[in-house]
């Protein structure tokens, strides 16, 4: 009986690794408490390139890229003060919306919207079950 719970235990924790694996880690702020400073993390800079970028659409978002292509239409879209790339997923049928961006300083990637909101691409309806 114990070690039915336990493995029981152990595939619920696998299941819930699995799926968090769209997550982003969020940044950590350091604090020096002895000195009352607080040190800033420091951003590292990457400048990702367009093949990078779909990389990085392609790992994030799961579908069958034989069928599914991506798109770029905008390599310097400009949001809150960053450059994206800007890519659209279709099939030989219709394309999908929103669009992806990808930023170019960090990879970072977002769905963007018509109306020039973002939002994380696993809270998106449309790319959330693709994560």
């Amino acid at each position: 009986m114990r070690h039915k719970m336990i493995a029981l235990v152990l595939g619920i924790l696998m299941t819930a690794a699995i799926f968090t694996g769209c997550v982003r880690a969020a940044t950590k702020q350091n604090i020096d408490t002895s000195a009352g400073l607080a040190v800033q993390p420091v951003k590292s800079v990457q400048n990702i390139d367009r093949t990078q970028a779909m990389s990085v659409v392609k790992h994030m978002i799961h579908l069958d890229y034989s069928k599914y292509k991506i798109d770029l239409i905008n390599d310097d879209l400009k949001y809150k003060g960053q450059q994206y790339f800007q890519f659209l997923i279709s099939d030989e049928n219709a394309s999908i919306e929103p669009s992806i961006i990808v930023s170019k300083d960090n990879g970072e990637i977002y769905c963007y919207y018509p109306d020039k909101t973002t939002t994380e691409v696993y809270q998106d309806q449309v790319f959330k079950s693709k994560c």
